[in-house]
């Protein structure tokens, strides 16, 4: 078998910060509530202060740059986090409660119409979820639900806000009612493989498999998924629960965190605070300890301990008929490489030289063989690190996939039995990774023979069939290599731009504000940033055709709003789009609108860093914004 690295991630090693109270990575999101008492105690004891939560803000931000609430009215949490959440830094998802009762969805808009009047709700405020889980406790419809929802969008639009605007709800909720995926702007699902009783190592993988039919109707609808709650217990009993312990809740965060960034999950873990109040509310322990920090803001142990790290993904090809390792449903079996984004998932592995196992990208399971003789039955089954039957090991002299404890074994395709894979001798394994350098130019040099392919931009070698010219940004300590790869899609690594001869590679920073750096965002807008001296913060600065060209995306930098804090992203570049040209005035460091006369690009503020247009001003700090050469 060949089995080769496709780059699909750059490889990463995360190793633990030096802090005691800090995790060595972070979530998307974490979910926040501001209560601290049970339900009967009066306000100063039921509900935290606004330092408390500005000082809870502190610590979330050390896990995640976004926040999560249920309510704007339940101890007046929005009035409260939203500063507080700006003052650390993070990012705002709020959520609006609903009941039965419209008078109460009422009081929930009425304190959103109060936020709005006050200038809290603004660009800091990522999506708003209407109603969480009210549907599947039985006290509104779907379609009740949804008349909910277009009643604050319809609001918040009359206002000028296009913020996102969800129900959020657990998966069968949408898999029973079809019409909320239509309805929504994106799809908010919660999912516990915990309350299914799920054994702790296929806690993640139950979560995938939960997941599976929703991405593909998701994607039929252009509809983005993200996962609005999901997380594990630490503490406490329940017979309609899973085994809940410190070890088994880092065991499921660092499953979860691993399966999820292979994938691009956006979600956000519940909860962010252990919430023992819910106890003397009634409730039962286990409920009590989904938390990543105890009550007093320090992060629970058994997270300070955790280091998590980034596993390569890897395919596995048989180099005689070029066919992929695959999975589907629990069996394995080969296939010929495939643009469907649902089957390269199954073409795609990752191995673990820790625990020697090889994990399936496509339902988060290891390949295992229990069957220590020829043709024995090779499948995969929920990853274990203790069982013997998962541990492989590769050869690199022989390029064999052996498995580590059926000594004299390896994986094997059986060509005369529909490709079935089994234990038996390994065929030569090969790596990708082909030398790419200069040479002297020769027409007959097949070697030399490249398609530059304008759908994906990738530049495809015409003799050597399913290569491209790939960019491994994480070699040579950090100053790269060119290589031959696998086409693939699954990142930038393939992606070149062609560029004018005059264009001249930058960066665009503000002169006077750190960790300011200009890069597109997922949201469509263009944010200043900490610098990370990777592509994504690069330009390519034309002043022939006054285009400032995105490296990331390849689009240009664009504003088609004549006015103040008009808005500016990126879009595909347009040589007579007047919008897209800009002139630098390099003394002042300020970078004018050539079209919209007056108007110079400019951070909204220097803490939030949003570019927009604002009137010229040389005197204004958030205009001084530099282009220098990268």
């Amino acid at each position: 078998m060949k089995l080769f690295l496709p780059t699909v991630i750059a490889s990463v090693v995360l190793l633990l910060s030096g802090s005691t109270d800090a995790l060595n990575v972070k979530v998307p999101g974490v979910n926040y509530n501001s209560r601290k008492g049970p339900d009967w105690a009066p306000d100063n004891q039921r509900c935290k202060t606004a330092s408390e939560v500005q000082k809870d803000m502190y610590a979330i931000k050390a896990v995640s740059d976004k926040v999560r609430i249920y309510s704007l009215l339940d101890c007046n949490q929005a009035e409260f986090l939203l500063p507080a959440a700006k003052n650390a830094g993070l990012q705002v998802h709020l959520g609006i409660w609903t009941t039965n009762s419209h008078d109460y969805l009422l009081q929930e808009k009425n304190k959103l119409a109060s936020l709005i009047d006050s200038g809290l709700v603004d660009n800091n405020v990522i999506g708003l979820h209407v109603g969480s889980e009210t549907i599947y406790r039985e006290e509104i419809t779907a379609d009740t639900a949804i008349s909910y929802m277009n009643e604050i969008r319809d609001y918040i639009r009359s206002r000028g806000l296009n913020t996102p605007v969800t129900i959020a709800d657990v998966i069968d909720i949408y898999y029973g009612n079809q019409q909320l995926i239509d309805a929504v702007d994106y799809i908010s699902v919660n999912q516990f493989s915990f309350w299914e009783r799920a054994d702790v190592n296929e806690g993640a993988a139950i979560t995938l498999d939960r997941l599976k039919s929703l991405r593909q109707v998701a994607t039929q609808k252009n509809k983005k998924i993200v996962i609005s709650e999901v997380g594990w217990s630490s503490n406490g009993e329940d017979p309609a629960a899973s085994v809940s312990s410190p070890e088994n809740q880092v065991k499921f965060f660092s499953d979860f965190f691993q399966m999820a960034r292979s994938h691009n999950f956006d979600y956000y873990w519940y909860i962010a605070f252990d919430s023992q109040w819910r106890v003397t509310n009634g409730g039962k322990a286990v409920e009590a300890n989904f938390g990543m920090f105890k009550e007093d803001d320090s992060m629970k142990s058994n997270f300070q301990q955790l280091t998590i790290g980034w596993k390569d993904p890897r395919a596995i090809r048989n180099a005689g008929t070029n066919l992929l390792l695959s999975e589907n449903g629990g069996e394995v079996y080969m296939s010929a490489k495939s643009n469907d984004w649902l089957v390269q998932e199954q073409q795609v592995w990752f191995f673990d030289s820790a625990t020697q196992q090889v994990r399936s990208k496509s339902s988060d399971r290891c390949l295992d063989a229990y069957q220590a003789w020829d043709g024995g039955i090779v499948h995969v089954y929920r990853c274990i690190e203790s069982e013997a039957n998962q541990k492989w090991s590769l050869e690199s002299e022989t390029g064999k996939l052996k498995h580590a404890t059926h000594q004299g074994f390896c994986l094997d395709q059986d060509a005369g039995q529909n490709n079935k894979l089994q234990l038996e001798t390994a065929e030569f394994l090969e790596f990708h990774g082909g030398i790419v350098h200069m040479w002297s130019c020769n027409a007959n040099e097949v070697n030399q023979r490249w398609n530059l392919d304008a759908a994906t931009n990738q530049l495809k070698h015409v003799t050597h069939s399913g290569l491209c010219l790939d960019a491994d940004l994480s070699a040579n300590n950090g100053a790269g290599k060119l290589q031959l790869w696998g086409c693939h899609m699954n990142n930038n690594n393939q992606v070149w731009r062609v560029i004018p001869m005059s264009a001249m590679a930058a960066t665009v920073h503000s002169s006077n504000v750190n960790n300011a750096y200009l890069q597109p965002t997922t949201q469509d807008t263009v944010v200043g940033a900490a610098s990370t001296g990777k592509w994504d913060q690069h330009w390519f600065w034309d002043a022939n055709s006054n285009h400032l060209i995105s490296k990331l995306n390849g689009q240009c930098l664009d504003a088609y709003e004549a006015q103040q804090g008009g808005r500016v992203h990126t879009y595909a570049c347009i040589a007579s789009e007047g919008n897209q040209k800009w002139n630098y005035d390099a003394t002042n460091q300020i970078i004018k609108h050539a079209k919209h006369s007056g108007f110079c690009l400019a951070f909204d503020n220097l803490n939030n860093k949003l570019l927009q247009l604002k009137s010229c001003n040389v005197g204004d700090n958030t205009q001084r914004i530099k282009i220098a050469a990268a």
